[in-house]
């Protein structure tokens, strides 16, 4: 027979005490880093005469006037399906690649495996610009200039490191007991991979998928340099509205909220994953 047991709060217990000034705190922060934002959003609905004025303007009469102008007369879109391509392409890979790859070092015990695992690490903190001028003459001796596939196979070789130092914790923290009980019951180390650890990682390789989307849709510096027009992708092409002596400020409020607004909805849609595979290790433990 079992009881239920109810959790009972005394009459008499103080009662709890919440922060508020904490809450006060937040909401001040938040409004003061989204304000900017957010009025660079309204600027993309302005015309051109209200958005050129130097004093700020809170009220206006919405318009897409902007907006057609990127999407019509620029053909915006182009850079668009550009970033997508290359964003998707650049996480599936490196996001497969990667994943092998941490396994390998959280799994197997070779000569060299904290060597490895450290050169890994410091080619994530090498700068790009360091690397610029070589990667150029190399693509320009392959052809890749100015290619999707030179962006993807670029992009893909800058966020492995990032991914096999993500997932290397991660797999570290799931007990090799599991995987070797899958292969005392006839399983191969693959087999065992797949059916045991994948399951159990998904959480976490989700999570640095969406990381290295963010990083590859937002790279600026090898996008402008080795791409011009046929494989440009959304910053370097969004950059352009801002320079010059006559900058259409409409124009580049509008190309802001175009090249923010599929990441931010893309982290909405992704949140709980996001938060379920930052979190998998410490509730694990």
């Amino acid at each position: 027979m079992t009881k239920s047991h109810t959790l009972m709060v005394s009459p008499d217990a103080p009662p709890v005490q919440r922060n508020w000034w904490a809450y006060v705190i937040i909401l001040i922060i938040c409004v003061f880093n989204f304000l900017p934002y957010l009025y660079v959003v309204m600027t993309g609905f302005m015309d051109a005469t209200t958005s050129n004025r130097p004093e700020p303007q809170w009220f206006f009469t919405p318009t897409l006037e902007a907006f057609r102008f990127l999407l019509f007369d620029k053909n915006l879109m182009h850079n668009f399906r550009n970033s997508l391509v290359v964003s998707l392409s650049a996480t599936f890979l490196s996001v497969t690649l990667g994943m092998f790859c941490a396994y390998a070092i959280a799994r197997f015990d070779f000569g060299g495996r904290d060597d490895v695992s450290f050169w890994v690490l410091t080619n994530r903190m090498m700068p790009p610009v360091a690397v610029l001028i070589p990667i150029f003459v190399t693509f320009q001796t392959l052809r890749l200039l100015d290619t999707l596939t030179g962006l993807i196979i670029l992009y893909t070789a800058m966020q492995l490191p990032f991914v096999v130092w993500m997932l290397t914790g991660y797999f570290r923290d799931i007990p090799r007991r599991y995987e070797e009980s899958a292969m005392v019951d006839g399983d191969t180390w693959f087999q065992a991979f797949r059916k045991v650890t994948l399951p159990l990682m998904m959480p976490s390789i989700t999570a640095t998928a969406i990381f290295v989307m963010i990083l590859s849709w937002n790279e600026y510096v090898f996008a402008l340099f080795l791409t011009s027009t046929g494989a440009r992708t959304m910053p370097p092409a969004i950059v352009a509205y801002s320079i010059g002596a006559n900058i259409s400020w409409n124009v580049l409020g509008a190309a802001v909220v175009l090249i923010t607004a599929p990441l931010i909805l893309f982290v909405l849609i992704v949140q709980r994953q996001l938060i379920s595979g930052l979190s998998q290790g410490t509730l694990r433990k």
